[in-house]
């Protein structure tokens, strides 16, 4: 089977989407002939192809001109798309990309599958309604009945995480932190309330905080840090993916409390393979994905929130984490695509 992934920032930066492609490209080019169409360059030794497109600009946030230049690298992608005889195309950018793979596919007679990366919301039903891809991947179960809505072509199929590279065995970063050391890791966006997590972690005097991500609010984390958390409060804009796993080694305890719109949220899983707890919000999502792996709590309520840290910190885990992420191993998921690929061609 061949089988195709736009995607313009692969190669640029490794966000979620960019993980998903890498990872899920990788397991399935074990059977199948996998090419990623990319922006940036094949800088480590895969078994799936890359198509590089060349000169386009990295835009950090989806506004016009991010929706623009993935316009100009799908075109780009045409001459490529056309040549081959793709059974399967997985378009990750959305809005344009989506509809012009659906007008391709006039000619070509090419599946397409759309992944819910973007969330419940505008963009996805974009995508649903005029990409009409042959099947929608929900990643979460309440994104699988919002998208029922509006297709009746839709599964659910969670995100995965790498077992190997994330697992308990990892050597830790040295920190320059007091421990315990709870560890955020996240884009520093309004929606994924990084600030609650310093409003918490100021309730527990022994506990310190690192905060990985970047983001415009990264002035006013900064600030509220700083203030809240002197001397035991670090900000580490970006680190490769291939040495994160060492600041997951390094903590204690993991927490993000994005709203519930979060997409999905690969971090979780990523803390948990290093078999450390988690402490999130107690939406229906979550509770999916964590399990009996963490606490969950109502991060507006910061008193509640600092409770929840406190007693996930005292807990004795045991190996309850890793035992969930388990189940979120890409070769498991890659497995469940690979039966959507059939159930769809037959």
């Amino acid at each position: 089977m061949k089988i195709a992934f736009l995607n313009i920032y692969n190669g640029i930066i490794e966000r979620g989407s960019e993980v998903f492609i890498k990872e899920l490209a990788s397991q399935l080019s074990l059977r199948n002939s996998v090419c990623v169409f990319q922006s940036g360059k094949k800088t480590e030794k895969t078994a799936y192809k890359t198509q590089q497109i060349k000169e386009m600009p990295f835009i950090p946030a989806q506004g016009f001109l991010y929706h623009f230049f993935v316009l100009v690298f799908t075109i780009k992608c045409l001459p490529y798309l056309y040549r081959e005889n793709y059974d399967w195309i997985i378009p990750v950018n959305g809005r344009f990309q989506s509809v012009i793979c659906r007008l391709l596919r006039v000619v070509k007679k090419y599946k397409i599958l759309i992944t819910g990366h973007a969330g419940v919301g505008f963009e996805d039903k974009f995508n649903i309604i005029f990409g009409k891809p042959n099947v929608f991947i929900s990643l979460t179960p309440l994104a699988h009945e919002w998208a029922m809505q509006h297709t009746s072509n839709t599964d659910y199929i969670p995100n995965g995480v790498d077992t190997g590279q994330f697992n308990p065995g990892v050597k830790p970063i040295k920190l320059d932190l007091k421990p315990p050391v709870i560890l955020c890791t996240s884009a520093l966006l309004p929606y994924k309330r990084v600030d609650l997590v310093i409003k918490a972690i100021a309730k527990i005097p022994d506990a310190s905080l690192l905060v990985i991500g970047d983001g415009p609010l990264n002035e006013e984390i900064d600030t509220l840090g700083k203030n809240l958390l002197p001397k035991r409060f670090l900000h580490i804009k970006y680190v490769e993916h291939d040495k994160i796993a060492g600041f997951y080694a390094a903590s204690s305890l993991f927490t993000l409390v994005s709203k519930a719109s979060e997409a999905f949220g690969l971090v979780y899983l990523e803390a948990m393979a290093c078999n450390k707890p988690i402490v999130a919000p107690g939406d229906t999502n979550r509770r999916e994905i964590i399990g009996k792996a963490g606490i969950f709590c109502d991060p507006e309520n910061i008193t509640e929130y600092a409770k929840a840290i406190d007693k996930a910190l005292k807990n004795n885990w045991g190996n309850e984490p890793r035992r969930q992420a388990e189940k979120y191993s890409w070769v498991v998921i890659a497995q469940k695509y690979e039966k959507i690929f059939k159930r769809y061609s037959a």
